[in-house]
């Protein structure tokens, strides 16, 4: 797992997840940037891109989960 990047500007309140994940994970590269370039994606819902690909949930907590297991199947 290369990178992890969450918008700063996503109304739906990634910021739960990306806490969670960067306290979970300290050894990896989790970000938090102002814009992503994914302005439709983050209108709809949370959402993260993690490797160059845009992970999407229908909450904060969802979204955690969805990144956890990636990391997890990377790792083993």
């Amino acid at each position: 797992m290369d990178k992890i990047y969450f918008c700063k500007e996503n109304k739906f309140k990634s910021k739960k997840a990306y806490k969670s994940l960067a306290t979970s994970y300290p050894d990896l590269k989790i970000k938090r940037k102002g814009c992503l370039g994914k302005c439709k994606t983050c209108k709809e819902c949370p959402f993260s891109v993690v490797d160059g690909k845009v992970v999407k949930s229908e909450t904060s907590d969802e979204l955690y989960r969805k990144i956890d297991k990636q990391i997890l199947k990377k790792t083993v």
